[in-house]
This record gives C-alpha cells, sequence and structure tokens, in this order.
C-alpha cells in the first residue's frame, strides 16, 4: 500500500526537469553558436527514456514437510512454512532480503544433510533467491522508485547529490555483501539500522537526478556537435589557417567560459556515473552483469552511458579540431576531461 500512495504522489506532484537540471542548458548552447558564427538550435524537451531489465523471480522451491521435519533441529520450521505459504511470498523487499538471507544461512548450519539431493537442490535455490532479493531491493521497490523521482531538488549540484549517495550508500552496501557472502544474518538493531539507512539513502533522488543529466546532456552534446561540424565544414572563422579575431574569441570562449562553465558540468555528470559504477560494481552479483545493474539502477538503456561518453570526447575533439584550424591551441586542462 505504501508504494502505492508513493507513486500516487509522484504523480500527483509531477517531474519538474528544468529545475532539478545540472547539465548544460540552452543559454550554454546559444553561446556556442553565437561564437562559432551559426545559428543557434533550440534544445527539445527531454524524452522519456524507456528501459527494460531482464525479469528476475524467486525460485518456486517448496520443501516438504517430511523434509523440513529433518531441519527441525535448525531452528527453520517456522520459516520454511511461512516460505510455503502465499503470505510469505508477499513482503516487502528490504524484508524480503532478510528472510531469504536468514533462510539459506540456516540451511547451512544444517551440515549432517549435505548429501541429501532435495537439500542440495534448496541451497542452491536460496542462494540465487538471496541474490534476487538484492536486485528486486535495489531496482523494483519503494526505495528504488523514491530514488528515481525527481519531484524536488534535494542538492544544489550534482557534486553535492554524488557526495551524499556515496556516504548513504556505504553502510547498504555492506550489508547487501554480507548477505551475498551468506554470513550470519544480521541482530535486530542491524535492521533497523538497514532499514533506517535505505530510507536516508532513497532520500538522495540521486538515481533520479543522474538519470535527468545523463539524458539531458546527450541531447546538449548532440546539438553542440552538430553546431561544432557546421563550423568545421564552413570553414568561416579561419579561412586561411591564421588567427584571425573570430578564432581568437573562440580560443578565449573555450580557455574562459567553455573550461568555466560547461566543462564542469559535463564532467560531473562524468564523475557521477563513474562513482556509481565503482559502487556497485564491488557486489558479488552473478545473475546481471556490473553494466546492467547500472543500467537498471538509472532506468537507462543499455549502452546510452557509452554514448554520453563518445559524444563528450567528440565534442572535445571538435573543439581542438577548430582550435587546429586556426593555428591555435586550447590550455591541456580545458581541452581534457
Amino acid at each position: 500500500m505504501s508504494r502505492r500512495i508513493w507513486l500516487l504522489a509522484i504523480f500527483l506532484v509531477g517531474c519538474d526537469w528544468t529545475d532539478n537540471s545540472f547539465a548544460p542548458d540552452q543559454d550554454d548552447l546559444d553561446r556556442i553558436a553565437s561564437i562559432l558564427g551559426e545559428e543557434s538550435i533550440a534544445l527539445p524537451p527531454p524524452p522519456a527514456i524507456q528501459s527494460q531489465a531482464p525479469e528476475l523471480g524467486l525460485s518456486e522451491t517448496r520443501i516438504s514437510f517430511g523434509d523440513a521435519l529433518e531441519l527441525g533441529e535448525c531452528g527453520l520450521l517456522p520459516l520454511i512454512a511461512e516460505r510455503n505459504s502465499s503470505l510469505g511470498r508477499q513482503k516487502q523487499e528490504s524484508t524480503r532480503l532478510i528472510y531469504e538471507w536468514t533462510l539459506k544461512s540456516g540451511l547451512d548450519q544444517c551440515s549432517q544433510l549435505n548429501q541429501e539431493e532435495w537439500f542440495q537442490k534448496a541451497q542452491t535455490a536460496k542462494t540465487k533467491d538471496v541474490e534476487v532479493a538484492v536486485i528486486k531491493l535495489l531496482t523494483q521497490s519503494e526505495e528504488a522508485d523514491r530514488i528515481h523521482s525527481k519531484i524536488n531538488k534535494p542538492f544544489a549540484s550534482l557534486d553535492e547529490s554524488r557526495i551524499a549517495y556515496l556516504n548513504r550508500t556505504r553502510p547498504i552496501v555492506q550489508v547487501i555483501n554480507q548477505a551475498l557472502q551468506q554470513t550470519t544474518p544480521p541482530s535486530t538493531a542491524t535492521i533497523t539500522q538497514f532499514e533506517d539507512s535505505l530510507h536516508a539513502w532513497s532520500q538522495t533522488q540521486h538515481h533520479g537526478t543522474l538519470h535527468q543529466a545523463v539524458i539531458e546532456a546527450q541531447i546538449w552534446l548532440q546539438k553542440a556537435n552538430t553546431l561544432q561540424s557546421q563550423a568545421i565544414k564552413a570553414n568561416r572563422l579561419c579561412p586561411m589557417g591564421t588567427p584571425t579575431e573570430n578564432g581568437r574569441n573562440m580560443q578565449l570562449f573555450i580557455g574562459n567560459y567553455f573550461g568555466g562553465t560547461i566543462q564542469p558540468k559535463l564532467s560531473s555528470i562524468s564523475r557521477a556515473l563513474d562513482e556509481l559504477s565503482s559502487i556497485w560494481s564491488t557486489l558479488p552479483i552473478t545473475l546481471w552483469t556490473d553494466d546492467t545493474l547500472i543500467d537498471a539502477l538509472l532506468q537507462l538503456p543499455p549502452g546510452y552511458r557509452d554514448a554520453l561518453r563518445d559524444k563528450f570526447k567528440t565534442h572535445i575533439h571538435n573543439w581542438q579540431q577548430l582550435l587546429q584550424s586556426c593555428g591555435l591551441s586550447a590550455r591541456a586542462e580545458t581541452t581534457n576531461s
């Protein structure tokens, strides 16, 4: 019920893309058009990007009553009975993770049954279910919905959002790693702290903020690169290959406005993407690749992040080519991301 209420709140409030944007904007694009002597291009509204992550489901493994009796010494009868009921399959994602983790840990304690085929199958299924529960918590839970929302602007910059996200993610990654490594389940106090950490993590809305920034930066770079390509083809800035007033103005623009205003925005997005990948690549998951997980967290199609990086590299290369056509160069710190 709480998840539906949250989704309804998002629908009613709406998503204000403009106020939340940390990507280069129309003014930045107009300045590039002006310095290159090209007609400006209007930025279109950001599209709604649809992504479809691979489907994952919990196993249908059931431990029969007779087999369950053999697990009596391990204290798993109540958990197994609950797991076999329809109610046992309808749990909030964070609770489901603790539940599957506890059940798998309990099975591991029953070493006397290691030779039983039904027991081996149950262990294999529960190992997978713990990982499925982790992925669902990160990508299909109430917390996953909240952290992807864009209904307000929690931080003044993407770097602030990135730092807060890093700090609030650490305790979550620690617990998830323990679950995936099949350590002893956490205490009641640790579970409460885990739930609190998940709530604080989701409040950053960092996935939604970064999702929006990536999409808007992709669109912006496409238009900016078009302006650069037009200027390179027209060759009006330095037609004889020697520095002109327009060429020197471009050099100043790249060193000052681009290096001080536009590039920091694009570099901030790149840093946030790299850090997000670094955080979650530490999880020993086997059902998805690291890229699949990051794409699912950000709700981006496969290859979308790579396409952004390619456009950024092209943008820097185009500036270098324009400067070279005028016999000029820019500072290394300006042209390297």
